[in-house]
């Protein structure tokens, strides 16, 4: 399983990206970090002034691909091939949480099916936070559910411990391991005694303090302020919630950055990342309260963009780079056809386990995908946004 899934992303990432890439948009800023850390410089990104210290990006991703750049230096290609490495692993980890929630059957196809994925074989092929955070999200919720399937302090902890990991590869799994203390909360009380169920929830939520707390205040002493993982929620969230994105037909429920770009050369000219980042969010907030009656249409519209069954066109869902070999299929849409092939199965899959006698235990897949659909809501629809739950919607 796992050669088959490494030799699809090696060359998916060969054909359509290729050895001589240069990264772009967000792929840029982590292999900047990534550089700068291999090379001594901290983590942080360049200006005219020299490096300074970010936490504008979660720092996973960066970190392990400067431990590849100091042993090969800095080809991008090299990091490209690490996130097929990771995609690779996906599977697996996939197959394994379906064994323990479902049976062994459905683990083995779910894992087979995650290797051949199109969505997830198209991610693997960017430095991005994507299949690394897929990998370490299937981790995680692996370990909860062994955790509560035999109750240990132990296994509380390194559920816990597996959520920081998450948490540092993108900050939207910092929330949901209060998700999985209540899901937990009912069968724990079935086998342990009241007092040892408060005590390994407190295990499960110090473990993740253990290993987001040290980042946390890193980012403290560098930059002077209280940010948990990231400084990128602002910008986001200004992204997405903007005149353009609420308004404009063709990209309502979708990112623009038109407005932030405008404020970053006005308003927010000078500001340094910790105040850009509050003032954005503090700006976006106020035109949401402003237009809080459009809510319910936005947040449709985000939703159909997160549940879309096509790809997105553009920078996520190109499914090659012009000139490739691969150029000729590009009417083609792999994601299309594999959508109207497998979501209705999926969807017959969530109504036969919400019928089972082990439905509160096999609901964690779809708790965790309420949740990522919560968050396109908050921000905005894509592809992207709906890779990590992707998996999880094998498993149905």
């Amino acid at each position: 399983m796992f050669a088959v899934a490494l030799a699809l992303r090696v060359a998916y990432a060969w054909l359509a990206i290729g050895p001589g890439a240069t990264p772009s948009s967000d792929p840029a800023t982590y292999d900047t970090v990534a550089w700068n850390l291999a090379r001594g410089a901290g983590f942080s990104l360049d200006s005219a002034a020299g490096p300074y210290p970010t936490a504008f990006v979660p720092p996973l991703v960066p970190w392990i691909t400067s431990l590849l750049y100091r042993v090969v230096g800095h080809q991008y290609f090299a990091a490209v091939l690490l996130q097929c490495v990771a995609g690779a692993l996906v599977p697996l980890l996939l197959a394994a949480l379906g064994g323990s929630l479902f049976g062994v059957t459905v683990g083995r196809w779910s894992g087979w099916l995650a290797a051949v994925h199109p969505l997830l074989v198209f991610f693997s092929g960017y430095l991005l936070t994507e299949s690394m955070f897929c990998a370490t999200l299937l981790l995680a919720l692996l370990l909860s559910a062994e955790w509560v399937r035999a109750p240990r302090g132990g296994r509380a902890l390194g559920a816990g411990l597996a959520w920081g990991v998450a948490a540092l590869t993108r900050p939207t799994a910092l929330l949901v391991p209060l998700i999985v203390a209540l899901w937990a909360w009912k069968p724990l009380g079935l086998t342990v005694g009241p007092r040892d169920r408060l005590r390994q929830l407190a295990l499960l939520l110090l473990g993740l303090a253990v290993v987001v707390g040290p980042w946390t205040l890193r980012n403290a002493i560098a930059l002077r302020a209280f940010i948990p993982i990231t400084t990128g929620a602002g910008g986001a969230l200004m992204v997405a919630n903007n005149p353009v994105t609420w308004d404009a037909r063709s990209a309502r429920g979708g990112a623009s950055s038109a407005s932030y770009q405008a404020a970053l050369a006005g308003e927010f000219r000078g500001l340094n990342e910790v105040e850009l980042d509050a003032r954005a969010r503090e700006r976006t907030l106020a035109f949401m309260r402003s237009r809080a009656g459009e809510w319910p249409g936005v947040a449709l519209a985000k939703l159909a963009r997160f549940w879309r069954l096509g790809a997105e066109g553009g920078g996520t869902g190109a499914w090659q780079r012009p000139g490739s070999p691969l150029e000729p299929l590009r009417r083609l849409d792999p994601l299309l056809v594999w959508s109207v092939i497998t979501l209705p199965f999926a969807l017959w899959g969530v109504v036969r386990a919400l019928r089972g006698g082990r439905r509160w235990f096999q609901a964690l897949p779809l708790l965790v995908i309420g949740y990522f659909s919560m968050i396109a809501v908050v921000f905005f629809g894509s592809l992207r946004m709906r890779v990590p739950i992707e998996p999880l919607v094998l498993l149905f």
